[in-house]
């Protein structure tokens, strides 16, 4: 046999031979690939702490709710469900909108009031005024008269069609006009989404 192959075959077994001689020491250390959320719109209820859109749908942590003790009450302010200092008001409007993203989406609102006849209550409608803060401009409702304001159902109400993240924060009133309803409560889904591109 060659001398030279009998020398090669003894090196490569020594090599391999070394790591189960020697002792095994090592150290770690977690990685972490951190990706900024881009396409985000939190929505703030008065006074409470924001909650933000999500693909797969975001509840808010409390509620709207109107109240009337006759039925009859014709514009009924919006207010954070049993609070007793977030009632809205011209200075402030009910729902907080902020484009806390890094994108540029459409921004909509619409209420889902399919069950308000069904359940007795047609009686009732929603309407709404929104407007923007920016810059110097502060929201808010300075017109009084909420039943010139346009009505929110199902129809989808586009509040800004290129709502930056420059831009500070959309706000929206809400008013709840009963007419000759009978005691009892209902509820309807109010949607704030954003139409990420």
């Amino acid at each position: 046999m060659d001398k030279k192959l009998i020398l090669v075959l003894l090196v490569i077994l020594s090599v391999i031979s070394l790591p189960v001689l020697a002792a095994l020491e090592w150290t770690e250390t977690l990685l972490y690939f951190n990706v900024a959320v881009s396409d985000e719109v939190t929505v703030y209820l008065l006074q409470e702490s924001g909650t933000a859109t999500s693909g797969a749908g975001a509840s808010t942590s409390q509620n709207i709710e109107f109240n009337s003790t006759t039925g009859t009450t014709q514009w009924a302010n919006a207010r954070v469900q049993g609070g007793s200092s977030t009632l809205q008001n011209d200075d402030e409007g009910i729902i907080w909108i902020d484009n806390t993203g890094s994108t540029t989406p459409e921004l909509n609102i619409s209420v889902n009031v399919s069950s308000w006849g069904s359940g007795g209550y047609s009686c009732l409608d929603l309407h709404y005024f929104s407007n923007q803060t920016g810059g110097a401009t502060v929201a808010n409702y300075s017109a009084g008269t909420p039943a010139n304001e346009d009505q929110l159902n199902t129809t989808n109400v586009t509040l800004d069609s290129s709502f930056t993240p420059a831009e500070d924060t959309w706000e929206v009133w809400l008013w709840g006009n009963f007419s000759s309803c009978s005691s009892g409560s209902t509820g309807a889904m109010l949607y704030v989404w954003a139409d990420f591109p």
